[in-house]
């Protein structure tokens, strides 16, 4: 699950003002936020200059990541 959502909320973001800064519509934000849709590359990178953030914690990949690699150091 992504956390787009969240991070959008932190920021006192509308679905409207993500969607502008992407050039897309709210509708097609809305649907990258409930996951119906994926993010290009480029979207990825833009969300997470604008959030401020990796691409894994974006995404919600942070502790798949961590655990995966933890267990490839044992």
């Amino acid at each position: 699950m992504n956390n787009l959502k969240e991070l959008r909320a932190k920021l006192k973001l509308t679905q409207t003002d993500v969607a502008n800064f992407l050039g897309i519509t709210q509708t097609q934000y809305s649907l990258h936020e409930t996951g119906k849709s994926i993010l290009n590359a480029n979207q990825i990178l833009k969300l997470c200059e604008l959030y401020k953030c990796s691409p894994n914690e974006l995404l919600g990949w942070r502790g798949i990541y961590e655990t995966s690699t933890k267990e490839w150091d044992e």
